[in-house]
């Protein structure tokens, strides 16, 4: 079945084109010079002409000159351990395929710059994409000080949350990180193998995730709406928000320094705590 079978829906019975999206996009917020970490459903826009492919276009559009798109290039895994250390290559490893189509067709370009993390590595073009990547893997934790979910926070950029919801918003793992969670992050090092774009194989040690604790994020739309930290808009036909993500940073931590279990649901909560008491 043909593509524009498969997502019909497109603006006057023909499908959005990167002005379209580049339109909207600058509607919801984003603007020239602008840097923003996008997370995105390709099938919540509707048919799109040229597909991943013209997404990244009207992304890259909306923020220049000047601006920086960032996309997740997630590979962890519940495997991944002291035990069994991840080795991933950042010429030729794919993104984990849930999430999504645009965060791997935009890896795949020539001009991305992906970061040295063996989990949670990000890629970008752009201005400040050099500035973003570089040193991830000297970060003691995934999404931590010096990460770019971090730096993006300490630039004053935005997070695009594309036809997705904020389940899908790895900078609040990165908050946790910031507070500190006792849930978030496993308890002994693990010295995984990062190959960087030359061949050279890196060392990168630190404490990976802590799989297994189920988050309730949507619990953060009502408190950003608040502070006036998030728009939200249509872009084709995906519901959209633009997030600040200094002021995400803002909300959210002290939300986890009042209580550390904010962002889980509480069948996690109780099970950690039962996990807990059970190994003291």
């Amino acid at each position: 079945m043909s593509e524009r079978r498969r997502m019909p829906g497109g603006r006057n019975g023909s499908g959005l084109t990167a002005s379209d999206i580049a339109k909207d996009l600058r509607a919801l917020g984003l603007k020239p010079g602008d840097d923003v970490l996008v997370h995105s459903s390709l099938s919540s826009l509707g048919w799109v002409e040229g597909g991943a492919e013209t997404v990244i276009d009207a992304l890259l559009a909306a923020v220049s000159p000047g601006g920086t798109v960032l996309m997740p290039a997630l590979t962890g895994s519940p495997d991944d351990g002291p035990e069994n250390p991840p080795r991933v290559d950042v010429r030729s490893t794919p993104c984990a395929e849930w999430i999504g189509r645009i965060p791997e067709t935009f890896r795949r370009r020539p001009e991305v710059i992906r970061s040295l993390h063996p989990t949670h590595s990000v890629t970008a073009i752009g201005a400040r994409a050099r500035w973003y990547t570089t040193g991830h893997e000297l970060c003691d934790t995934p999404c931590g000080p010096g990460s770019p979910y971090v730096r993006l926070m300490d630039h004053g950029g935005y997070i695009l949350l594309l036809g997705c919801t904020q389940e899908s918003n790895t900078s609040l793992h990165a908050i946790e990180e910031l507070a500190g969670v006792p849930y978030r992050l496993q308890r002994r090092e693990t010295e995984a193998i990062v190959v960087d774009e030359s061949g050279r194989e890196i060392v990168v040690r630190g404490r990976l995730s802590w799989w297994g604790w189920k988050r309730r994020f949507s619990r953060v739309d009502e408190p950003l709406r608040q502070a006036g930290a998030m728009r939200e808009g249509k872009v084709g036909k995906a519901h959209a928000r633009l997030i600040s993500a200094s002021g995400l940073r803002d909300v959210v931590l002290p939300l986890l320094s009042a209580d550390p279990f904010y962002l889980l649901t509480e069948e996690a909560r109780e099970a950690f705590l039962r996990q807990v008491g059970d190994s003291r």
